[in-house]
């Protein structure tokens, strides 16, 4: 009677502090549970996350030992998956047809695009090219990071492209731009070398980035 007596007010004991459902097991005596087990709420369905509940169970013994275990329950939220960045993004002829500087012409490359340096000092500042490039990611349908783009003159600056006009650039994948580099800097060489003409190199690099990007 000592026994069942002391099992029960630790029973009593334990709900008062909260541990929820219980079970108690005594060699040669009956089992006692309780019928309103407990569980932990967040609040309502999570979007992304897995949910289990607590649960906690007593053991005694004749030699009055007691072990303890108890599971605490665990929400895991799953970030979303990032949004994956398109290999190749073409100029939109509505939002970048491309614009000309018009201190570029044939008469005036020795001066300009083939002199040493030149396309620095057009060249627009970062915080303008990257306002723009987030801007335009907009009507591009571009929701990648930014840091993956890199904003590119549709005519180069290398053939005389207009440095800050927005219809001279557009958001471009900076892997997509890899490809296109290369190739404006051997048009610019060769229209410096008397080799092609300057505009016929302008009608080369917008035939390539209009398929090509």
């Amino acid at each position: 009677m000592k026994v069942k007596a002391g099992l029960i007010a630790l029973v009593v004991v334990l709900a008062t502090v909260g541990f929820g459902a219980a079970s108690l097991v005594v060699p040669g005596a009956s089992a006692w549970s309780d019928d309103s087990p407990s569980a932990i709420s967040t609040g309502g369905p999570p979007t992304t996350a897995t949910e289990s509940t607590a649960t906690l169970t007593i053991t005694v013994t004749t030699s009055q030992s007691t072990s303890i275990t108890q599971t605490i329950a665990t929400t895991v939220i799953e970030p979303p998956p990032p949004t994956p960045v398109r290999v190749v993004v073409l100029p939109d002829p509505d939002v970048t047809p491309g614009a000309l500087n018009p201190r570029v012409r044939q008469a005036t490359i020795r001066k300009t695009i083939c002199k040493t340096g030149w396309t620095r000092t057009v060249r627009p500042p970062v915080n303008y090219t990257h306002a723009l490039k987030v801007q335009q990611m907009v009507q591009y349908g571009e929701t990648g990071s930014p840091a993956h783009y890199e904003e590119d003159h549709f005519i180069p600056l290398e053939l005389g492209g207009a440095p800050r006009n927005p219809k001279n650039l557009w958001p471009e994948p900076r892997t997509q731009s890899k490809r296109s580099d290369p190739l404006e800097t051997k048009l610019k060489r060769q229209v410096c070398k008397g080799i092609m003409k300057l505009s016929k190199a302008r009608a080369a690099i917008r035939k390539f980035k209009n398929t090509r990007g």
